[in-house]
């Protein structure tokens, strides 16, 4: 297990604390988050059930260009991991915070899986690409669970195990850090 990096060679994971929450609140709004309350009410809950909160921000230009998240670990050791990035950048920053945020996870507390939503069995939004497609295993289909944009969707729940990470998902960081 690697050391729990947050720092690789375009973005930085960035702990968000309470004086993050209105800019946390701006980035899910800007993309158009299903289900964001209040700002009021965000702030004032900001953090709750959370393990971990970071703000992504690109190296290059030191930018906050969006957020991962990591809920508490559960007792059977399991979380969830969401990352958002701002449209512009998705693609360009997303195996990077995808991976440390998981390595994070990985390296800081028993974690044994790791959860990702996606709203197709599609891996690509990761940005791993196709040698690392089996550090994911489908667990299940949820039809028609999420309302966004006038249009109900199916979430498809990944997950990294702790196996898989020890190999793939280390020689994953050691490219990035």
């Amino acid at each position: 297990m690697l050391f729990p990096h947050t720092k690789s060679k375009r973005v930085v994971l960035r702990a968000a604390g309470a004086e993050d929450a209105t800019q946390a609140y701006e980035i899910l709004f800007r993309l158009g988050a299903p289900g964001l309350p209040l700002i009021d009410d965000y702030v004032k809950s900001f953090g709750d059930r959370l393990s971990a909160c970071f703000l992504v921000e690109s190296t290059e230009t030191g930018e906050v260009v969006g957020m991962s998240t990591l809920t508490s670990l559960t007792a059977a050791g399991h979380l969830r991991m969401d990352v958002r990035l701002a449209s512009d950048t998705a693609v360009e920053f997303a195996a990077e915070t995808h991976a440390l945020t998981a390595n994070f996870a990985f390296s800081m507390w028993r974690t044994r899986k790791i959860y990702v939503h996606l709203n197709s069995p599609d891996t690509s939004p990761v940005g791993f690409g196709q040698a690392y497609d089996p550090l994911f295993r489908h667990e299940t289909v949820l039809p028609e669970h999420t309302y966004f944009h006038g249009r109900l969707w199916d979430v498809h729940v990944l997950a990294f195990h702790r196996a898989d990470w020890d190999t793939l998902g280390v020689e994953l960081i050691q490219k990035i850090v």
